[in-house]
């Protein structure tokens, strides 16, 4: 049996690298100064390699549990984002229902506090301008309750008016229409004038006064119209302009609505406005319908 160079030089190779382990553990557990020759020889060799391979051991060990940390990190960041992101959209929608309650609450207040024969309505669609602004409104009323030309209000003050009403939703034409027209005065001074849209989010007014309009001053209904109750909030004047007309000067008096259309949800729309003050006691007049309308039964 003919033996091969090539399998004689494995096989010492391989003894060799069982040796040189075995050799090792054994000089590292004897006493250094009590080492034989070859065993000081051996650890002499030995050592350095010891110390390499034990300080690539803690090396790779370092390594691994580094990864392993950053692994499990990541995966925490992860799992914290997407509970994070849970929590906003929680968060966003108890923000959501705290606004509409805070607005239900003032409506239900305005109930409380006007003499108006009031129908509540809840905003259902909304109309907007190119330049995403609030032009018409839809309340969930119909035909069964209301009539066109009746006032609608909120909280903040007036909407505007029936324009159409279907069979189970109406639409209204928003203050800020270039086809409304309110009577309104100015809360300060009492001086009167016809409210008109101007398009988007602004209205304009003409006060024929000798008292002059300030920027800041409240707008509101003056009642004249029999339509819009009177001493509602209509809107802030934010800018007025002089001219001189054949009646002498006349303010014009740009107003910005008290309302925020594009928040409205819950609008009510007047069925009957107040009695006049009664000067005889023990009697009562009975209410006027906004333009002539009287309530649908």
């Amino acid at each position: 049996m003919r033996v091969s160079f090539r399998s004689v030089r494995n096989g010492i190779l391989v003894a060799l690298l069982l040796l040189v382990p075995l050799a090792l553990l054994r000089t590292s557990v004897q006493n250094r100064y009590q080492m034989s020759a070859f065993d000081r020889a051996v650890w002499r060799i030995g050592a350095p390699l010891e110390a390499g391979i034990t300080y690539s051991a803690r090396w790779l060990s370092s390594f691994f549990e580094r990864w392993v940390f950053q692994a499990r990190a990541l995966e925490q960041r992860e799992q914290l984002e997407q509970e994070n992101r849970v929590y906003r959209r929680r968060l966003a929608d108890l923000q959501r229902l705290e606004e509409e309650n805070r607005e239900l609450r003032r409506s239900l207040q305005l109930r409380d506090n006007v003499p108006e024969d009031l129908l509540a309505a809840e905003v259902v669609g909304v109309e907007q301008s190119p330049f995403f602004r609030v032009v018409k409104i839809a309340i969930d009323r119909g035909a069964d309750f209301l009539r066109p030309e009746m006032a609608v209000l909120s909280a903040d003050g007036i909407v505007g008016r029936i324009e159409k009403a279907h069979d189970e939703r109406s639409h209204v034409v928003l203050i800020t229409d270039p086809a409304s027209h309110i009577a309104v005065e100015i809360a300060r001074t009492k001086a009167p004038g016809i409210l008109q849209g101007m398009g988007e989010d602004r209205c304009q007014v003409e006060i024929v006064s000798e008292k002059p309009v300030a920027e800041g001053d409240l707008i509101q209904t003056s009642g004249a119209d029999d339509l819009f109750p009177k001493g509602h909030p209509v809107g802030r004047v934010v800018r007025v302009d002089r001219k001189i007309d054949e009646g002498g000067e006349v303010q014009v008096v740009e107003v910005v609505p008290t309302v925020r259309f594009d928040h409205l949800r819950m609008v009510w729309v007047v069925l009957a406005t107040a009695p006049d003050p009664d000067p005889e006691a023990g009697t009562q007049r009975r209410p006027k319908a906004g333009m002539g309308v009287q309530p649908v039964q």
